[in-house]
């Protein structure tokens, strides 16, 4: 039986770099079993929602080839022998735009981008987009332990498309990153719409967010059928759970929403 075990962090980051990387460390000792593949949310590296200043925020940021932070996380990785999924600013030749970047750092040291954030958080009073350029691709699939994972970024999980094209290209699992910001009824808003990501595509979602004065915490799992099975509430912490590839097969067999889509809107579906 095909499995992936998912260690999620959740926890209230600062804005400089380096501090991260400890904290993220310091969670990950602690409560690391047998993880195959661990998540950090998103600002976890530095927070631009904090600091306010497209300007600060690309002094900050780096190209992956001569990043300061990531070498601190494949450290981290190496010593465990897990990949590490991370949330990265990275530096453009377009400044002040930098790029919001999921980054699988795996347990051989590799850095591979695999996502850039589509949909950016202009909404609730912030603008994203004084920050970052919008990706303008899906993320890339991710093959760890016979799951297909694809990729998505906090305010990604507003647009069903973009889950129903990684279902339709064959993904089991889709891994967000987030930083939820809190607000009236933030948490039951972010609850309900991983839950319908999950069941209307018969996969499994997985969410790392952040937590702390500005975020909703509430990081977890939620299984094929759209259950939640994980939910890591608002405390700082690190927590590990496991998927089963058999669950995403039972459920597209009893529930072919997938295949039906696919059939009635005549575009070609991938299972793997």
């Amino acid at each position: 039986m095909s499995r992936l075990i998912v260690g999620i962090v959740q926890a209230s980051y600062t804005t400089q770099p380096l501090e991260n990387i400890d904290k993220t460390y310091s969670l990950i000792k602690k409560n690391y079993r047998e993880a195959d593949l661990i998540i950090l949310p998103e600002y976890s590296m530095t927070n631009p929602l904090i600091i306010k200043d497209p300007e600060k925020v690309y002094e900050i940021s780096e190209y992956p080839t001569s990043s300061k932070y990531l070498p601190g996380i494949a450290r981290i990785a190496n010593e465990y022998g897990v990949n590490i999924l991370v949330h990265f600013i990275e530096k453009t030749d377009k400044p002040p735009l930098t790029k919001s970047t999921s980054i699988l750092v795996t347990s051989r040291g590799e850095i591979l981008p695999v996502y850039n954030k589509i949909h950016l958080f202009d909404a609730y009073g912030f603008r994203e987009s004084t920050y970052f350029e919008p990706g303008k691709s899906l993320s890339k699939l991710i093959s760890v332990n016979g799951f297909q994972l694809a990729f998505a970024i906090c305010y990604d999980i507003r647009f069903p498309e973009l889950f129903r094209s990684y279902a339709l290209l064959g993904a089991h699992a889709v891994i967000i990153q987030s930083g939820w910001v809190r607000g009236p009824l933030k948490e039951e808003i972010l609850d309900k719409l991983a839950s319908s990501r999950a069941h209307e595509n018969t996969m499994y979602i997985i969410l790392a967010n952040q937590t702390g004065e500005m975020f909703t915490g509430r990081s977890g799992v939620f299984n094929p059928w759209g259950y939640r099975e994980l939910d890591l509430g608002i405390d700082e912490k690190y927590s590990e759970h496991t998927l089963t590839l058999s669950e995403v097969e039972k459920a597209r067999e009893v529930l072919p929403l997938i295949k039906q889509s696919a059939d009635r809107w005549d575009i070609k579906f991938k299972p793997r």
